[in-house]
């Protein structure tokens, strides 16, 4: 939005700044600046400025969310949407009456296993 609030320990240079800086162009943009007493700023205009400004790594959060292992639902999901997109190409191309086949992510998607695993008996505990 591009607007700030500065706190000075003295009012006189407060108001001289203000007037200066009022009407002044920086960066291509129009600075507005105005005096307004202690009296009227709100008690936590300034609550936590001491505070130093941490730097968040969007760029490191976002390659972690990415790279992170699926699970087996989500990796699911990702084919099956993957099925549905190639179909809805399939079913383009054919309506524009090209006559087109392609193996495509079907033929490699990998299939829901039948078969239901159960663990070695040697890992089984014996009640």
């Amino acid at each position: 939005k591009g607007y700030a609030f500065i706190l000075y320990e003295n009012e006189e240079v407060a108001k001289i700044v203000a007037n200066t800086m009022n009407d002044y162009i920086l960066c291509g943009r129009l600075l507005k600046c105005q005096y307004i007493p202690m009296s009227r700023v709100h008690k936590d205009t300034f609550k936590g400025a001491s505070r130093p400004f941490k730097k968040i790594d969007w760029q490191g959060r976002a390659k972690a969310e990415r790279n992170k292992v699926k699970t087996s639902e989500e990796q699911q999901k990702s084919v099956k949407r993957l099925l549905k997109k190639e179909q809805d190409r399939r079913r383009k191309i054919a309506a524009l009456g090209i006559d087109y086949e392609f193996p495509g992510y079907a033929a490699v998607a990998p299939k829901p296993s039948k078969k239901t695993e159960f663990p070695d008996d040697e890992e089984m505990e014996v009640a």
